[in-house]
């Protein structure tokens, strides 16, 4: 697995103020100790064919050096210790490393979850502190102008990230990982999604979402294909500012809703045009569009060809198979609320269209008051 380092990057914007370190460097000396002790015990198993284990009391003290993360859990990280880091990234990805290889040479990646699940996570969680810095960073001085050079390592340092977490979700086809161990580890991802989506650029973003929906497409777990959606989603776009309690709930409302007894229904105005009448379904993980209604989009310039995000395979609620394309949706707009970048997938002519989670996972809660009929909306 090549995962890109970010070994350059602790020079990047040397004009801007460095803060006091928060990740202790005695904490960094532990684990470049403890990968190097690892990777010496790995090179001399490499005679035997018997790789270091957890199970091994020894080992296990090694592996929760370099992947617990625990340091990470109170707060952003400032400027000052992207170098940190930086090394300790590494050092999780040399030992990560061996057991994937180590998997690959048996064709089983499962024979070694334990320890490649630990490792998966620990990535995760460096990058996302690597990218929360750099982002606080961006923010606490907007009115820098980066040089040239500056501006060449960030763009690096973006695309780095990029592909690191593109790694992951390229990981999770390998043979010999369950259903269980990827949906946990996508819920890490999802977790860290909305620090990546500050973080990237829209392509960037874009490249992430479609491999991750290839990768639902090519999955027959319906609950771990709905939870890649939730991923997918996570990474349309960054999440507004968090609100204060206060804000929170003066930003309440409420959208009616249409009800025939059994189900709620509403208008919905797609990309600035045609205004279609919608199922609300929070049980459908992306909003559904049939392919009529797609084509009259389309012929009206509301859905262009960049909307596309692939073609895929879709099973529909009566078991049958279907191959459609997944759209991303600019813009909806629900009683007079408007929504951006919303995933949907695109069903057979004359299906119900539906307004699934990739809609409703956009506000910060939503609620159904039955009684009323309407749809209670927090942004």
């Amino acid at each position: 697995m090549r995962l890109l380092l970010l070994a350059a990057f602790a020079l990047v914007w040397g004009t801007i103020a460095a803060q006091a370190a928060s990740v202790d460097p005695s904490r960094i000396t532990a684990i470049d100790q403890a990968a190097s002790d690892f990777l010496t015990r790995a090179a001399a198993a490499r005679k035997t064919g018997e790789v270091p284990r957890q199970s091994d009391p020894a080992v296990s003290t090694l592996l929760e050096t370099v992947f617990d993360t625990g340091d990470l859990r109170h707060g952003t990280p400032p400027y000052a210790d992207l170098g940190k880091l930086d090394d300790w990234l590494s050092r999780i990805v040399a030992v990560g490393r061996v057991y994937i290889a180590a998997g690959r040479a048996v064709h089983d990646l499962g024979v070694f979850g334990a320890e490649i699940g630990r490792f998966v996570e620990a990535a995760i969680a460096v990058e996302q502190a690597i990218t929360d810095c750099m982002t606080a960073e961006l923010i606490a001085h907007p009115g820098v102008t980066l040089s040239p050079t500056d501006q060449r390592k960030l763009a690096q340092l973006r695309a780095a990230v990029t592909d690191t977490i593109g790694e992951m979700i390229d990981l999770w086809r390998e043979p010999g990982l369950a259903v269980g161990w990827v949906r946990d580890r996508v819920t890490v991802l999802i977790a860290a999604a909305p620090s990546l989506a500050r973080f990237l650029t829209p392509e960037e973003l874009a490249r992430l979402r479609a491999k991750t929906l290839r990768l639902a497409a090519a999955i027959r777990d319906k609950p771990l294909r709905g939870i890649l959606s939730t991923l997918a989603v996570g990474l349309a776009e960054p999440p507004p500012p968090a609100a204060a309690p206060a804000e929170a709930a003066a930003g309440s409302a409420e959208i009616a809703l249409d009800s025939d007894g059994q189900s709620y229904s509403l208008p919905v105005r797609i990309n600035g045009g045609q205004t279609v009448k919608f199922l609300l379904d929070s049980g459908a993980s992306v909003v559904v569009l049939p392919s009529d209604l797609v084509e009259t989009l389309t012929k009206s310039g509301a859905i262009t060809a960049g909307d596309a995000l692939g073609r895929d395979v879709y099973v529909t609620a009566d078991g049958r198979k279907h191959r459609g394309t997944r759209l991303m949706l600019r813009q909806l707009d629900v009683g007079g609320h408007t929504v951006t970048n919303v995933i949907a997938d695109v069903a057979p002519a004359k299906a119900e269209p539906l307004l699934g989670l990739s809609f409703l996972a956009k506000f910060r809660s939503w609620t159904l008051d039955n009684k009323r009929h309407v749809l209670v909306i927090t942004e």
